[in-house]
């Protein structure tokens, strides 16, 4: 899981503490969203204003899954916190977000943050490798933006919300349409691409 900007049209005003002037920047859609490991689609996903955080999205995130056997989800130090080990926990997930140098195991009432943090400090290694799958949403965002584009041309905050979503349908119909052209092309299916050795 991960989140990403895009670019809108609109700009907005901010005062600027460093030069004591009002400064205008582009206003910005974020775009957070769970790709499948093996499908390499869109599982899940949730528009926000460019500023908000990543982690209170989380929970939005993790109940738009649709219903499977996921082993676990992985994510930057920005989607670590107790409460969303314990939503993954409870969703019958294991949690794998990256957390911060001076993270305590201290459960504070969360056992899945105490497991993810021992994992962590005790076996580094087997955390790394289950954290770093997240490396399929950075191709995935890296690929949608690459043949949908970056930029969201709407000029309407709503409109802007749709056309974001559309961009979403779009790649996951791409992704399927590749899926269908290796399964008659006698192909592989998308595999997760093997580590350099």
């Amino acid at each position: 899981m991960d989140s990403t900007g895009y670019g809108t049209n609109k700009y907005e005003s901010w005062f600027d503490i460093r030069t004591g002037e009002d400064s205008k920047r582009k206003r910005y859609k974020k775009s957070h969203m769970i790709v499948g490991y093996w499908f390499k689609g869109i599982l899940s996903h949730e528009i926000t204003p460019g500023h908000w955080h990543d982690s209170p999205i989380y929970p939005l995130l993790i109940e738009k899954l649709p219903a499977g056997d996921y082993e676990g989800i992985s994510g930057d130090n920005s989607y670590c916190s107790r409460y969303n080990c314990t939503l993954t926990q409870a969703m019958g997930m294991k949690p794998f977000f990256k957390p911060r140098e001076d993270a305590t195991a201290n459960a504070k009432s969360s056992s899945a943050w105490h497991k993810m943090i021992r994992l962590w400090k005790d076996n580094k290694k087997l955390f790394d490798n289950e954290y770093h799958r997240r490396s399929v949403i950075e191709a995935v965002i890296g690929a949608e933006k690459q043949r949908l584009g970056h930029t969201l041309f709407s000029k309407r905050d709503d409109l802007q919300d749709k056309e974001l979503r559309l961009k979403n349908i779009c790649y996951n119909l791409l992704v399927l349409n590749k899926m269908k052209a290796s399964f008659l092309l006698g192909e592989p299916l998308l595999n997760p691409v093997e580590k350099a050795s």
